[in-house]
C-alpha cells in the first residue's frame, strides 16, 4: 500500500465541490493556464463527482472520487509511466483526497467493430506489459483481489446468495492455478475510451485480479478478438472466468447505496448470474 491516509468521504452526493475546484484552480495558475469560463459540473454520482473547466487551452476536467474509489488518480499515473501512451495521463492528482485533473481526450468511441477490435488489442497489451508489475499496482491502493480472494466480495453478498461459498472457492482456486495476474479495468467499454486511440479513461472501478474476469468483455460479442491476443488458452480458463466473473463486477457495490432502483437491478441482475452459476 502507499502508506498515506485517503481522506475522501465514503460518499460523494452532498458534498461540496468547492474544495475540489479550489484545488484544480491552484494547479492551473501553478502551470499558468487561465481559466476563461464558469466551471460546469457534467455527472454527479455516489461514487463521483465531475467538472469541466474551460481554459484558455481547451476544457479540462477536474473528477473527485469516494475513498473506495480514491486510486483512480494514483493508479492512472503508474499506467502512463510504466505504458506511456496507453492512457491520458493528468495533469495533477491529489491522492489523500482522491482527487485527479486531466486534459481533454476528445470523443469516447462509438461501439462499432473497428472501436471494438482497436480497445481490445490495446487493452490486452496492456494487461499483459502490466503482469509483471504487481507490486508497483498494489501501491497505488487498488483492491487487490487475485481469485483466491474473491470470497470477500462473496460474503458480502452471502446473505442473498447464501450457500455458494464452497464451491465459488473451489473454481477461484482452479483459476489461480493458471497463475495469471494483472490489472482489470471493469468497465470495459466504448464509451470509456477515447475515439481512435484505444485508451480506457475512468479508472475508478479497477482491480488487481486474473485478466479474464472482465464480465463486460466476457458478455460482449467481440471477446474472441480480446482472447486472440492471449496465444493458446484452455476452454477451462474462460468457462471458470465466466463463472467467476459477476464477483469481480460485484466489488464497486459494496461500498455504493444501492436503494435507487436501477443500481438495485444491476446488482440483483448479478446476484442471478451467480445463482446459475453455482447452483
Amino acid at each position: 500500500m502507499t502508506g498515506r491516509a485517503v481522506h475522501a468521504p465514503a460518499a460523494l452526493l452532498g458534498q461540496p465541490v468547492e474544495p475540489l475546484l479550489d484545488w484544480a484552480a491552484s494547479v492551473l495558475k501553478a502551470q499558468e493556464v487561465e481559466v476563461t469560463g464558469t466551471p460546469t459540473i457534467t455527472r454527479r454520482r455516489a461514487w463521483s463527482l465531475t467538472v469541466r473547466i474551460p481554459t484558455e487551452t481547451g476544457p479540462v476536467w477536474a473528477k473527485a472520487n469516494a475513498r473506495a474509489f480514491a486510486h483512480e488518480g494514483p493508479l492512472i499515473q503508474l499506467l502512463a509511466r510504466l505504458r506511456p501512451g496507453s492512457v491520458l495521463e493528468p495533469l495533477a492528482v491529489q491522492q489523500e483526497h482522491g482527487w485527479l485533473l486531466s486534459p481533454h481526450g476528445g470523443d469516447t468511441a462509438r461501439d462499432t467493430d473497428a472501436e471494438w477490435s482497436g480497445l481490445l488489442r490495446s487493452y490486452a497489451g496492456l494487461q499483459q506489459s502490466l503482469a509483471g508489475h504487481i507490486d508497483d499496482l498494489i501501491a497505488t491502493g487498488t483492491p487487490y483481489l487475485p481469485p483466491t480472494r474473491l470470497g470477500t466480495i462473496y460474503r458480502h453478498f452471502e446473505p442473498r446468495v447464501p450457500r455458494l461459498g464452497r464451491r465459488i472457492e473451489e473454481a477461484a482456486a482452479e483459476l489461480a492455478d493458471y497463475g495469471r495476474l494483472t490489472i482489470e479495468h471493469n468497465d470495459v467499454h466504448p464509451g470509456n475510451v477515447f475515439a481512435g486511440t484505444g485508451r480506457l479513461f475512468d479508472w475508478g472501478d479497477a482491480v488487481i485480479t486474473h485478466p479474464f474476469l472482465s464480465h463486460r468483455i466476457l458478455h460482449n460479442p467481440h471477446r474472441d478478438a480480446y482472447f486472440a491476443h492471449w496465444g493458446p488458452i484452455s476452454a477451462a480458463e474462460i468457462a471458470l472466468a465466466e463463472r467467476l466473473a459477476p464477483l469481480i463486477a460485484l466489488n464497486p457495490w459494496r461500498t455504493i447505496d444501492t436503494s435507487i432502483p436501477r443500481f438495485a437491478r444491476c446488482v440483483e441482475a448479478l446476484l442471478d448470474e451467480l445463482r446459475v452459476a453455482f447452483r
